[in-house]
């Protein structure tokens, strides 16, 4: 029985990123030895190592209070041990949203607090994690059952308050419950908790978000805007006794569905509890048939696919881990959604792999090697044509392989001219690009819209004052748009001059500036903006602090889609032509080396056998450093997660004539070597 899907998932996925950063630092270490890297070529190679450094898999757990998202949490991270990792009992549930994670500058197990009195600024959460001072840590021992019990509890910790305090904290009236003896209400004692967990899945980037419930989502914008859409998977936990209750599905239609639809986020919907429906007076193949009607109403629902609702008992799956029961945790169905989230891994994994950076880092690798490659051919054949031409005509030999060398050399130097002049004309794109997307056009119209509110007094007024702002947003997109269609015009002449030999299929697939993750993000705003808009009616009614924080969180995330932008284009100027500029100062080296080698030759007057002897040591030379890279270019080779579209558009034909070797021929070569 394999219960550990998912560890061994996560496992490979962080055994590939670190290997796959140690691969690009040797490469970058080779480089610095041979001298031979432009500095373009290093800056994509250190961006690409920080892309992989930075990633983790964050699985979002969303779902109304009392769904048993804790306990899910819990047979998700269960080890050994024989008791549950995070207090799960009755009458405990997490009052806050919380995030659990491995974070290596803090101290070893700990929890981070922030109080519910900052929801009185408008101070993003995000603007908060900068910010440790707000912060209440409490620190514990993972091995200490008590103190991890006490730490982790405070998270579902409550307080007291009037009224009229809690509707300033931004909770509306009908949410407060009822009144105690002296006339106070319970409201949840902190805004957010961070758990950082010492745990080996979580080392290894696994990040689990736990949002509590739907006033929690309406509440914390920041939670929709921000922290939904950054997961890689979100689940969707229902209750099996109680189906999609109305609760469940205004959670599915105002923060779900849209990033199902938008954002191709991986969403599972969870029918927790299943073991309520199992009844020893009913046959099983009765009990499996209403469970299977269940799923598929559910599925009918939420307009999701069958297999995408997977009726659970994440209690019964923790049971049956603990008690090492085949029977019980494969009734649970929690393997299924264990095989469900590692091929989510896998899948995001692959994005990764298709990054611009990460197909750029390959490129490099494959590109100098296969130069290297050929140019230790071209010196062999050198070598031999010399031993076969006699040796009082050794001198003119010399002295054509000479003028050969030149005359490449030369072609490389005017394309490198070439190459300048080229760089020139992208930069000249810069300021056409930016100025739709520039944080001083921004920023008056930020301005202009806050003006606009300030003076709006009716709904109809506030609506159409968010609905203007969002379309000068857009107006600036498309603007912005149109400027990268002129500006990958211009990429495009210059990739498919003969002398570099892309084609426009292998162009499109990773240089063209693109910003299809940036547009997605802002229609994400601009979705959730129109919701606010339609629900202003009520919301005027009793929560005027959350409009101004709704308000400020949604302008502070298009400022930072803009900055994003910003850096996006400037980067893409200054790297779009990396591969070219690293392919000709390599080859440029190449020659130079090996033409001033010649030179050597003609001008020390060496025997015949002497001038053999110092062409076979460059060849030795050659061959050393082919032997150091060749490593890295069979694991790029035998990658099996390499995207075939991105392997045919690695190699391209240089100009020196001679035809490398695909990636996806390359494979087929080593397959049979």
């Amino acid at each position: 029985m394999d219960v550990k899907t998912l560890h061994r998932q996560m496992n490979h996925y962080n055994r590939w990123r670190r290997q796959l950063d140690e691969r690009l630092q040797r490469f970058e270490a080779w480089n610095q030895a041979q001298g031979t890297a432009a500095p373009g070529a290093l800056k994509t190679l250190q961006r690409a190592r920080q892309l992989l450094r930075s990633e983790t898999f964050t699985i979002a757990c969303v779902g109304e209070f009392s769904r048993g998202k804790t306990e899910l949490i819990n047979a998700l991270l269960y080890i050994g041990g024989g008791r549950r990792l995070l207090p799960s009992q009755p009458g405990r549930t997490t009052m806050c949203p919380t995030e659990i994670y491995w974070d290596p500058r803090q101290p070893a197990n700990c929890v981070r607090l922030l109080p519910i009195e900052t929801r009185r600024t408008n101070t993003s959460l995000q603007n908060f994690k900068r910010i440790p001072q707000n912060w209440i840590t409490i620190h514990f021992d993972a091995a200490d059952p008590e103190q991890t019990r006490a730490a982790i509890n405070q998270v579902s910790a409550s307080k007291q308050v009037t009224a009229a305090e809690a509707v300033k904290l931004g909770f509306a009236a009908n949410e407060l419950g009822e009144r105690d003896a002296d006339g106070l209400v319970t409201i949840p004692a902190w805004r957010h908790a961070l758990i950082s967990l010492d745990h080996p899945l979580l080392r290894q980037g696994l990040r689990i978000v736990d949002t509590p419930g739907l006033n929690a989502l309406g509440n914390e914008p920041e939670l929709t805007l921000k922290t939904l859409p950054d997961a890689q998977a979100i689940l969707f936990l229902l209750s099996a006794d109680a189906g999609v209750t109305a609760s469940d599905m205004a959670i599915w239609r105002e923060h779900i569905q849209s990033l199902r639809d938008d954002n191709c986020t991986a969403v599972i919907a969870l029918l927790n509890k299943i073991d309520s429906l199992w009844d020893d007076l009913t046959p099983p193949a009765e009990v499996d048939t209403n469970i299977l009607r269940l799923r598929q109403l559910t599925a009918q629902q939420l307009d999701l696919a069958a297999e995408h609702v997977v009726a659970i008992s994440a209690k019964q799956g923790l049971l049956g881990k603990v008690g090492r029961k085949r029977e019980q945790l494969v009734r649970s169905n929690f393997p299924q959604l264990e095989r469900m989230l590692s091929e989510a891994v896998l899948r995001h994994q692959q994005q990764v792999i298709g990054h611009r950076l990460i197909g750029d880092s390959y490129s490099l690798v494959a590109s100098t090697r296969n130069s290297l490659s050929r140019r230790l051919q071209a010196a062999e054949a050198e070598l031999d044509e010399l031993r076969n031409t006699a040796p009082r005509e050794a001198a003119e030999k010399l002295n054509e392989l000479r003028d050969t060398i030149r005359r490449a050399h030369h072609d490389y130097h005017k394309q490198a001219l070439s190459l300048r002049t080229s760089q020139r004309l992208l930069e000249s794109q810069e300021t056409a690009l930016l100025a739709p997307v520039s944080q001083v056009l921004l920023e008056r119209q930020i301005d202009e819209a806050h003006r606009k509110l300030a003076q709006s007094w009716t709904t109809l007024g506030l609506s159409r004052a968010i609905g203007e702002f969002f379309d000068d947003v857009d107006n600036n997109i498309r603007h912005l748009e149109r400027e990268m269609e002129r500006s990958n015009k211009v990429l495009t002449s210059i990739f498919e001059r003969p002398e570099h030999g892309y084609s426009a299929d292998q162009l499109v697939m990773r240089h063209l500036l693109k910003i299809q993750k940036q547009r997605r993000q802002l229609n994400q705003l601009h979705h959730r903006a129109d919701e606010f808009r339609k629900s202003l009616t009520s919301v005027l009614m009793h929560k005027g602090a959350l409009i101004t924080r709704f308000i400020n969180t949604l302008v502070q995330e298009v400022r930072n889609v803009y900055a994003d932008l910003n850096q996006h284009v400037r980067s893409w100027i200054a790297e779009a032509l990396t591969p070219l500029f690293h392919h000709n100062q390599y080859q440029k080296q190449l020659l130079e080396h090996h033409m001033l080698r010649l030179t050597q030759l003609q001008t020390q007057r060496n025997s015949f056998s002497e001038q053999l002897e110092s062409l076979q040591t460059n060849i030795y030379q050659l061959q050393a450093s082919l032997a150091a890279l060749e490593p890295l270019y069979r694991d790029l080779l035998t990658n099996p997660l390499l995207p075939e579209s991105m392997a045919d558009g690695v190699m391209q034909e240089d100009n020196v004539g001679a035809q490398v070797v695909s990636i996806n021929q390359g494979r087929q070569l080593l397959r049979g070597s």
